[in-house]
């Protein structure tokens, strides 16, 4: 177990759900009823295959996106809260009350509805009037990181844009701040007047790093930092973030597909499929015992540097269909041991138990 699973908690979501209407009809679940901390000091990794929903956890957290339903609190605040999910009691519990005769349950159903309106109520009450402060104290790190620099301002208007949004007006305070961020992430003050586009991919994401740690923030969300830059330099970027971390006392959400990375960054470890969280322990622990078939599967995907062991090396496919049965149970999300939670049925906890058990 991480040592800093006993530091509090600073970022917790709970339930998060973001759908995106496709049509009249579809409706796409990019994250179904995600639930999950982050510790202080740590940094959470949030790996799966592309598509399942990582990044649009990441920014549904830091509120590029306005939650279908669900909770994110920081700082014990709540900064993020959906409302469909009581729209949907509501719904059910008037078509319910449209064919019920049973007066204390008219009056269960009532109550239901009574305190699920109270609960939207709140809800639009807690994301209208977050403290704007508070949500400066999580910044992002994109993938693409010539996408998510403007090609027509300069490196210090990129890097500055944050201090001037919140209200600082002295120029030379900001020079002087922009020229420390970009000594910190490894660049030079000259570097400061030119624009993205006379860069190289490491240097625009340093470049991005910098944006992100000027405002001095508690968490960091990492979409995927180094997935869009050339292995020789994915280093010398994990290094940078691994010093800031240690540094300024950073806390990561560091979303990625390559577990390999993960396992070497991550204090813990969370793997989504289809928008859902099939499994979450600490990283030494999800290598050492994977138990749902889907980890399991992305775990024998991992290269390794060795021809012997690469010609023998067999990958697991993962198949929903064949690996469980839920016809007759519904999965929940589970913990089968301290600390290691994992999405299964009744069956399958009893399995997973006696894996663990055995070691």
């Amino acid at each position: 177990m991480s040592e800093v699973s006993n530091k509090e908690v600073l970022l917790r979501v709970e339930n998060l759900c973001q759908y995106f209407k496709l049509d009249r009809t579809t409706v796409n679940k990019a994250v179904d009823n995600v639930s999950f901390d982050i510790h202080k000091g740590e940094v959470f990794g949030l790996v799966g295959e592309s598509g399942c929903g990582k990044t649009t956890t990441g920014r549904s957290i830091i509120r590029l996106y306005d939650c279908t339903s669900g909770s994110v609190y920081f700082k014990g605040q709540r900064i993020c809260a959906g409302i469909q999910s009581y729209k949907d009691a509501i719904s059910a519990a008037r078509k319910e009350k449209s064919s019920c005769k049973d007066p204390a349950r008219l009056e269960e159903l009532n109550k239901v509805i009574e305190d699920n309106r109270a609960a939207i109520k709140s809800a639009k009450a807690d994301h209208k009037n977050v403290d704007r402060s508070l949500l400066n104290q999580i910044q992002m790190i994109f993938q693409d990181p010539i996408a998510s620099l403007d090609p027509r301002m300069t490196v210090r208007d990129i890097i500055a844009e944050g201090l001037i949004i919140k209200g600082i007006k002295d120029k030379e305070y900001i020079d002087n701040k922009v020229y420390e961020m970009l000594e910190t992430v490894g660049l030079v003050r000259e570097h400061a007047s030119r624009y993205p586009h006379e860069f190289s991919g490491g240097q625009r994401q340093r470049i991005g790093i910098a944006r992100a740690i000027i405002m001095e923030p508690s968490l960091i969300i990492a979409d995927e930092p180094i997935s869009a830059l050339d292995v020789s330099i994915r280093a010398q970027v994990m290094n940078l973030l691994n010093d800031l971390r240690e540094s300024m006392g950073l806390t990561i959400l560091f979303i990625a597909h390559d577990l390999s990375v993960v396992k070497y960054f991550s204090d813990r470890i969370g793997v989504m499929y289809y928008g859902k969280m099939v499994e979450l322990a600490p990283s030494d622990e999800l290598f050492r015992h994977p138990l749902h078939p889907y980890t399991r599967s992305l775990l024998s995907a991992i290269p390794q540097p060795d021809p012997n062991y690469e010609k023998n090396r067999k990958r697991i496919v993962y198949n929903p269909v064949a690996d469980h049965d839920y016809r007759n149970s519904t999965p929940s999300f589970r913990e089968v041991e301290p600390g290691h939670f994992v999405l299964c049925d009744d069956a399958e906890f009893e399995k997973y138990s006696k894996i663990v058990s055995q070691g």
